[in-house]
């Protein structure tokens, strides 16, 4: 998986940004034309052109002429030439991987094309901007400013910017789930690119569309892809991309089964990624060889490119290389029966993993703790204001009734009324700010609430789905390794009959072991889940219960072809499970009724059983987590729960959930 994330970054590295007319001067002429220029705004332009030609192979060199662009642009006042600066510059920290900085000049770029009013360099500054926060991972922001840019590049009829911000938004929902809108833009993005024969653009978003075929288990798809775009990348001379097509096909190929194809791709991904001093790609190559090796059948050559993948990833602190390079190294050492080793590189590869998890958790907490401050710095603001406001208020009635206490006796009167009025005005003005504070106060209860919620089911949800890969994927290897040397051992020692018959049963046992060990993975999270969705889980799900002859379930599942967020299918997952866990325990069923339904922008979920029922009233006062597992994941999805028992007459349980 993590070469794939390798093309999600690539996707907006092929043409986010404003680009100088040119025509892609050969390097060379463009410097002889350099020699002769004048220090106006087309040698500007110039350090632009040949700062473009250096940025794929020589990055350095690119930032370096960029500089001296922004440099002499400042000095003109040429605010064309600065914008052009932060696009270009922008574009090559992207390519290092230094998304931070790229994101501060970018947001610096926006707020002077805005105040430039030139429609297509703000576009392009929205469009890197958005391309920043895609590489941090801040996705609902990057949709925010790949949407303004879409706007003004369709009313520019622009097809290659559309094709750029099409492309990036195929990434973004590739990573947020959401394949079939990924797939739609990606095709998009293609389609422009092939009608402005753009030969970067092309190669950008086949490789982009072949990421989502990748995630959608369509290999053939997207080998076919790749390898198009391997022929324009070669044309066009482009070493980066070319590095990531070819860690790619080795990915595809492995996916595929097809092991014997991916070492030539390993070996060119490799030589390339020393070539540009690509460190992490380094790690992933070397580790690449090693897969081969291992799947070839060659246990020495397999642990040795290993090693060296994760000497390679602890040097520069590739965390995620380091626990992938441990996790290789793990099935390497079953293959040579050296199940010690085993033991030690999969808790080194766990290790690994928590770390991961730990930092996600930690980055997560800083984002709503972040949040929560902002926030409440800026309700002190606005008390502040209101604060001000009142006192600046009482100012100016204290003023006024002195003035009058000095007028005549008829002007006592106008006192009284003008006080009363003030009086009134400003305990209207008291009850309307404490009104509002109330409110606030409320609110900020009921978020900090769903916060803590939504913390605790994630963490849940994301705990046994760790659980359950690294029960299945480390105890289930080992338990395997354990029958596979067993099996071996069976047929080189000699056993009495009796012996034998124990050894048999010792193997039916281990069997056994093997079979609950993938029962309870699955129950913790099921793959079916991940791969196909919500409506194939639960009718696995019902099914299993079926067989296990507690009761008859009916499923039936209506308009539910559409995929969901993964929170979303998880946590009505989660709900249904829980609503049938219960069945089983307390209802007496024979028959339940599991029913989803999607209706305009709704998901229906019902349960029905013809058990015992219960008193509505102790659901109130139930002390298991069920009901409240139930009842936080549906607050949090925003539903309405309906529940309805009578004594000897069945439950029903109705669940609307709203959907975007």
């Amino acid at each position: 998986m993590r070469v794939i994330l390798l093309l999600s970054i690539c996707g907006f590295l092929f043409a986010s940004r404003a680009m100088v007319a040119q025509d892609y001067l050969n390097r060379d002429s463009l410097w002889q034309v350099f020699a002769s220029s004048k220090p106006d705004s087309n040698r500007v332009k110039l350090f632009i052109q040949l700062g473009q030609q250096y940025e794929t192979n020589n990055p350095d060199s690119a930032l370096l002429l960029y500089e001296q662009a922004l440099k002499l642009s400042e000095q003109l006042n040429y605010t064309h030439g600065i914008i052009s600066y932060y696009t270009n510059a922008t574009y090559v920290y992207n390519l290092k991987g230094r998304y931070d900085t790229s994101l501060v000049l970018n947001l610096k770029s926006v707020e002077i094309a805005q105040a430039l009013g030139d429609p297509e360099r703000l576009g392009a500054c929205l469009g890197n901007t958005g391309a920043s926060y895609m590489s941090l991972k801040d996705y609902e922001k990057a949709i925010e400013y790949f949407l303004q840019t879409i706007d003004i590049y369709e009313k520019l009829g622009d097809r290659n910017k559309q094709s750029t911000i099409h492309r990036n938004l195929a990434v973004v929902y590739r990573e947020t789930g959401q394949y079939k809108k990924a797939r739609e833009y990606g095709e998009r993005a293609l389609a422009f690119a092939r009608e402005e024969n753009n030969i970067f653009s092309i190669t950008g978003s086949l490789i982009n569309l072949s990421t989502v075929y990748s995630t959608m288990g369509q290999w053939d798809k997207s080998i076919a892809l790749l390898n198009e775009a391997r022929g324009l990348a070669i044309q066009s001379n482009n070493d980066y991309s070319i590095l990531i097509i070819a860690l790619n096909l080795n990915d595809a190929y492995n996916r595929a089964g097809r092991f014997d194809a991916t070492k030539a791709f390993c070996e060119e991904a490799l030589a390339l990624a020393k070539k540009l001093d690509d460190r992490e790609s380094l790690a992933i190559a070397l580790r690449g060889l090693g897969m081969h090796y291992f799947n070839t059948g060659d246990a020495d050559k397999a642990e040795g490119f290993a090693r060296q993948s994760l000497e390679q990833a602890s040097k520069y602190d590739f965390t995620e290389d380091i626990g992938q390079a441990y996790s290789l190294l793990a099935e390497i050492s079953i293959l040579k029966k050296e199940f010690k080793q085993n033991i030690f590189y999969s808790f080194k590869s766990d290790s690994v993993r928590n770390v991961l998890l730990n930092e996600s958790i930690a980055r997560n907490i800083q984002e709503l703790e972040a949040k929560y401050e902002s926030e409440k710095k800026e309700q002190q603001i606005n008390d502040l204001k209101q604060e001000a406001e009142i006192k600046d208020l009482s100012i100016r009635q204290n003023r006024l009734l002195n003035f009058i206490l000095v007028g005549s006796l008829v002007s006592v009167f106008i006192i009284a009324l003008l006080a009363r009025r003030a009086y009134q005005q400003k305990k209207k003005i008291l009850e309307r700010d404490n009104s509002l504070n109330q409110s606030r106060i409320a609110e900020l209860e009921k978020e900090k609430q769903l916060m803590a919620s939504e913390a605790v089911i994630k963490g849940q949800d994301e705990e046994r789905g760790r659980l359950a890969k690294d029960l299945h994927d480390g105890l289930g290897g080992l338990l395997s390794g354990v029958k596979f040397s067993l099996t071996n051992m069976k047929s080189n020692v000699i056993l009495d009959a009796d012996s034998a018959l124990v050894f048999e049963r010792s193997l039916d046992m281990l069997d056994h072991s093997i079979s609950e060990l993938r029962r309870v993975a699955h129950n913790m999270m099921p793959e079916v889940l991940v791969k196909f969705g919500l409506s194939e889980a639960l009718k696995s799900y019902c099914a299993s219960l079926s067989e296990s002859q507690l009761f008859k379930i009916d499923f039936q599942s209506i308009g539910m072809e559409t995929r969901f967020s993964s929170n979303t299918e998880i946590f009505i997952y989660r709900i249904v499970q829980e609503l049938l866990n219960n069945a089983a325990k307390h209802a007496k069923a024979t028959q339940v009724l599991v029913q989803l339904a999607r209706q305009n922008d709704e998901i229906s979920i019902t349960v029905e059983d013809d058990g015992v029922g219960f008193d509505k009233a102790s659901i109130k006062k139930a002390t298991g987590a069920g009901w409240a597992n139930i009842q936080s994941r549906i607050e949090y999805l925003k539903g309405k729960l309906d529940v309805q028992s009578t004594a000897g007459k069945g439950t029903s349980v109705h669940i609307t959930i709203p959907i975007s």
